[in-house]
């Protein structure tokens, strides 16, 4: 009996995909370039820059959205206190008119 076939511990999982030639070729340039040849590093490199990529995107859609909401309110509560504001300088400025005198 011989020993027993040794586990490979790798953290890659094998992927079968299909892509036009095109993109094929463009991979197999930019891998030579960027990664020394090799093809899986550089589509690894390029799918995890796309999908951080797409994160922040969405990240920053949040962002927008809470801002806008942000400043609705705050309009709203300024809205509400604009009376009040203008009052408050129509009596200062009475104020600062009669002391002038």
């Amino acid at each position: 009996m011989g020993k027993p076939a040794k586990q490979k511990a790798t953290t890659h999982q094998r992927m079968l995909v299909s892509l036009p030639r095109p993109v094929v070729e463009r991979i197999n340039k930019y891998a030579r370039v960027c990664r020394g040849g090799n093809k899986s590093g550089f589509v690894a490199d390029a799918v995890e820059a796309y999908i951080e990529a797409l994160r922040r995107h969405r990240h920053t859609q949040k962002l927008r959205h809470s801002y806008a909401a942000a400043a609705s309110h705050g309009l709203a509560i300024a809205a509400q206190w604009r009376q009040l504001d203008d009052e408050a300088w129509t009596k200062l400025d009475q104020l600062e008119l009669s002391a002038q005198r």
